[in-house]
């Protein structure tokens, strides 16, 4: 059995549940508590990876006959002003921007994708990111609401 030598291995923004970060969060809880922020990327087109088929993904490399640096990411890009606009069907509640609000947590990040193609090779599949990431917006919602004073 040969074991991968990655020389270097990109994801994009790793997020979950449980991530520790609460940048995506952000997002949602100033929504849900009507926040100002400032967002200076709004409807650039981001990449993300769920935490969970990340860690897959390099369980997955573990064994397989490849060297070389190699990208990961779900299919697809999203824009904050798509996640606003889900918040807003589901809540009915509008993003509130504002020069002078509070800095948003992805700010200084414009378009960013991830080129896929080397982990397609390899047949792995990440899952499109419309199939999990308003599951995980839903969660944040009613952890926002819960905690909403």
């Amino acid at each position: 059995m040969r074991v991968s030598q990655v020389s270097g291995l990109d994801f994009p923004f790793v997020i979950g549940k449980d991530d520790y970060t609460n940048r995506l969060y952000f997002y949602v809880d100033h929504i849900i508590k009507q926040i100002p922020i400032h967002i200076d990327n709004f409807e650039s087109q981001l990449a993300f990876v769920r935490a969970s088929e990340a860690g897959k993904f390099l369980a997955y490399l573990a064994d397989k006959d490849f060297c070389g640096a190699i990208h990961g990411a779900n299919q697809g890009t999203v824009s904050i002003k798509q996640i606003a606009e889900y918040c807003k069907r589901k809540t009915g509640k509008e993003i509130l921007l504002s020069d002078s609000g509070e800095p948003a947590a992805y700010n200084g990040i414009d378009e960013y994708s991830i080129n896929i193609d080397k982990a397609t090779q390899l047949d792995f599949s990440f899952t499109p990111i419309d199939t999990w990431l308003y599951e995980l917006l839903d969660e944040y919602i009613l952890k926002s609401q819960l905690t909403e004073s």
